[in-house]
């Protein structure tokens, strides 16, 4: 892209075609990667964010299908959600400084910081979620 009005003009393509964008972010050094969505605020709801070095593919399909299903009911999520994975999502809701850590883009594209944002949380194979006792490593992502 050849500059910030390019980037900005591709995400709000995204945002036309389906709802949303993607914006992934790979891990650096001890910071985990992440990955959220930008354009849900648009319609009142609270952008996504899943942080963990997990398959970009697979967290990009889970905040797809999460996020249409967000939009279809025009309503946050909320508790553990089944979505035809082997295993739920759990959601909580980010702090602001998570917000200002992890979604920084979302910010500039709305041009403003009033947006919420839900953190996505995938429990490891024995169904343990982040911050519980006995979490696999690699799914003791940080809670934003």
């Amino acid at each position: 892209m050849d500059n910030a009005l390019d980037f900005y003009a591709a995400i709000d393509r995204n945002i036309m075609r389906t709802g949303q964008h993607l914006m992934a972010i790979f891990a650096d050094g001890d910071d985990p990667a992440f990955i959220y969505t930008i354009g849900n605020a648009l319609q009142g709801l609270p952008e996504l964010l899943l942080v963990g070095n997990f398959d970009r593919a697979v967290t990009g399909t889970i905040l797809n299908v999460l996020g249409a299903r967000m939009r279809a009911e025009r309503q946050p999520l909320e508790g553990d959600l089944e979505f035809g994975a082997a295993f739920p999502a759990r959601v909580r809701r980010a702090t602001a400084a998570a917000k200002q850590r992890f979604t920084i883009q979302a910010g500039r594209f709305l041009r403003h910081e009033e947006y919420d944002v839900l953190q996505l949380l995938l429990c490891d194979p024995a169904g343990v979620y982040p911050d519980e006792p006995e979490c696999a490593p690699g799914f003791d992502v940080p809670l934003a």
